[in-house]
């Protein structure tokens, strides 16, 4: 893991089961502006505020009045492959790719596979995903394979496996046998990435369309 991430999670230990998270995320070098400027090279983030004006109309039909609030709706599904977790795979592969890392592995069992996928492509970095894709009995679910596809179709090689304990122990394995960065979901950039959208939706001006 140390070598995936070139983090070592052993300096913020501060008890048996506890850990220093805000100096491990502080330790990264990433602030809201610099994971803003990540995002918008590859078209991650920005995307549209929409009220959602029947929503907010019958939100302040049913109020007390001068307590009905405007319903926005935030629309992640335009980001590059359709979800907000474009924001997390943004400065994991931009952090793989800064340092010198020869791909990405992540594991996942749906939108996330894809955003890694799609963002290791434009970053020219080969990807593997090893995915959740098929439940005990060992049938695959409908929704996991359209995932796998997509994976597919941004270039990387996807581990197909049940869900269960042997996910995680080959997922390991494929990080010490390629050598490639940690870019999973849960990881320290990965985390970061998601701070964007708040910092958005603060910035947001009140002027928007309506449906």
């Amino acid at each position: 893991m140390r070598a995936s991430l070139g983090l070592d999670y052993a300096q913020y230990t501060t008890g048996a089961l506890a850990f220093d998270y805000e100096r491990l995320l502080a330790d990264t070098g990433y602030n809201i502006e610099t994971g803003v400027a990540v995002q918008s090279r590859t078209g991650v983030g920005r995307t549209p505020l929409i009220e959602l004006g029947n929503v907010t109309r019958l939100v302040r039909a049913i109020s007390k009045p001068g307590k009905g609030a405007r319903i926005f709706l935030k629309d992640e599904a335009k980001n590059p492959s359709g979800s907000f977790k474009d924001r997390r795979a943004s400065l994991s592969v931009h952090e793989a790719k800064k340092r010198g890392y020869a791909g990405v592995v992540a594991a996942t069992s749906g939108n996330y596979g894809a955003a890694i996928a799609s963002q290791a492509a434009k970053a020219g970095l080969p990807c593997i995903v090893v995915q959740e894709a098929f439940d005990s009995k060992g049938i695959a679910q409908p929704e996991i394979a359209e995932k796998t596809r997509a994976c597919e179709a941004y270039g990387a090689e996807v581990v197909r496996l049940s869900v269960g304990p042997k996910l995680f122990y080959v997922f390991l394995r494929v990080l010490k046998e390629t050598g490639y960065f940690n870019a999973s979901l849960y990881t320290p950039y990965s985390i970061l990435g998601i701070e964007t959208l708040g910092y958005e939706l603060a910035l947001e001006p009140e002027d928007f369309p309506t449906w």
